[in-house]
């Protein structure tokens, strides 16, 4: 029994070591003038996630980026793989609900746009615009300036 404890738990390991591999190739080495300076993948990913949401979210793995040239403030680059596009549905969902609904978010200026066909909810807040949206299994959070709004588009909703 604990040999198939183990065995089940090292393939476990293996597909989210996987999973994770999958998401980190999503980030292009730029986005417009910004390259990318950070990449965190696998459990430590999904820590931070965790971390940011004060709670344990059900994802199979997850991968942040972060994009910036010298002295400026990163962007912020976060995705999500979760159970399936209904799943995935649900959480985005989740989320733009709360940011819209919480008279204390820093979020504010809330709108929904479309690009490459994809719904992209836009928030404005803490110097940034804040883009939330969801693509199969794939739920994304890009923070950034106002500025790099559409080249983050350009690259990652498709």
């Amino acid at each position: 029994m604990r040999r198939l404890f183990l065995t089940a738990l090292f393939l476990f390991s293996l597909c989210s070591s996987a999973h994770a591999g999958e998401l980190a190739a999503l980030f292009p080495e730029t986005v417009g003038a910004l390259p990318r300076v950070e990449l965190i993948a696998g459990p430590d990913a999904q820590a931070e996630v965790d971390k940011l949401h004060g709670k344990t979210l059900a994802a199979e793995a997850s991968a942040i980026a972060r994009y910036a040239v010298p002295d400026s403030r990163p962007a912020e680059v976060w995705v999500s793989r979760v159970s399936s596009e209904a799943e995935a549905r649900r959480q985005t969902g989740q989320m733009v609900h709360k940011m819209f609904e919480n008279p204390k978010s820093p979020f504010k200026n809330p709108a929904r746009e479309d690009h490459n066909g994809l719904a992209v909810y836009r928030f404005d807040g803490m110097g940034q615009v804040h883009l939330i949206w969801f693509s199969g299994d794939l739920v994304w959070w890009v923070s950034c300036a106002p500025a790099d709004k559409t080249p983050f588009l350009d690259a990652l909703a498709r």
